[in-house]
């Protein structure tokens, strides 16, 4: 019997990814990162990864899956981390999600995000199971460089104008301070963290940097084929 590969993570990992942008593509045309790399590993992928989704659902979605299933069954753990500023909830118990969320600051959120970090490795910990994690988008940089507003909504084809927000403070300064917030976690986050601390500036990087030229398109920067298969390549070489 294969060892499961458990998976979470927002539309770039999402097995089902539709396009609003281009709604007559088929994205299931090609694979995506998770079933490839359990291919390359011999093992059975299951992917809770859904698109919009914040931190805090691919969180809660591992944590829910880990503890409800017999994790002997699990051969390894991956969480593709997401925007610090998305807002997840359940109504009914479904998840669903805003792109912004209404309340607090994006140094707010930031803490949120890397408590989710460090609470996913002590899970993984305490039930002794094999996992790793990185940083699949910028954790900030679209809120300080100011949300633009969102895209057509894929059934009603209008615009949420709720998507909008403007960043009022200095770039500068707030990435500084936000580099620092990091850093606070810099001791608390193990090896298990790919490319930590996440970004440039601190020695580490996100993945979706080094996707630039494997995008859909330039109205659709999610990954094309191509950029799945990067994406794959670069954590197998990683678990190595």
């Amino acid at each position: 019997m294969k060892k499961i590969l458990l998976v979470s993570g927002c539309s770039y990992t999402h097995h089902n990814y539709i396009s609003v942008t281009h709604p007559d593509l088929d994205c299931s045309a090609w694979p995506k990162w998770p079933e490839l790399l359990a291919e390359k590993l011999n093992m059975d992928c299951v992917n809770l990864a859904m698109s919009g989704a914040g931190n805090e659902y691919i969180y809660s979605t591992l944590l829910d899956y880990i503890t409800t299933n017999d994790t002997s069954n699990i051969g390894l753990v991956i969480a593709a981390w997401t925007q610090s500023q998305r807002k997840d909830f359940t109504t009914n118990y479904r998840w669903t999600n805003l792109r912004i969320d209404p309340h607090g600051d994006v140094y707010g959120w930031m803490y949120k995000s890397l408590r989710n970090y460090l609470s996913f490795q002590i899970l993984c910990e305490h039930y002794k199971l094999p996992y790793v994690h990185f940083q699949m988008l910028h954790p900030f940089k679209d809120v300080l460089d100011g949300l633009k507003p969102g895209e057509k909504d894929i059934l009603s084809g209008e615009y949420d104008k709720d998507f909008r927000y403007e960043f009022d403070g200095d770039v500068k300064e707030a990435t500084e301070r936000l580099c620092r917030i990091i850093m606070e976690y810099d001791n608390l986050l193990d090896k298990n963290f790919l490319g930590w601390p996440t970004l440039k500036q601190l020695g580490g990087w996100y993945m979706n940097d080094g996707l630039t030229d494997y995008k859909i398109s330039e109205l659709d920067r999610h990954p094309n084929s191509e950029g799945q298969k990067l994406i794959m390549e670069k954590l197998y070489d990683r678990l190595g």
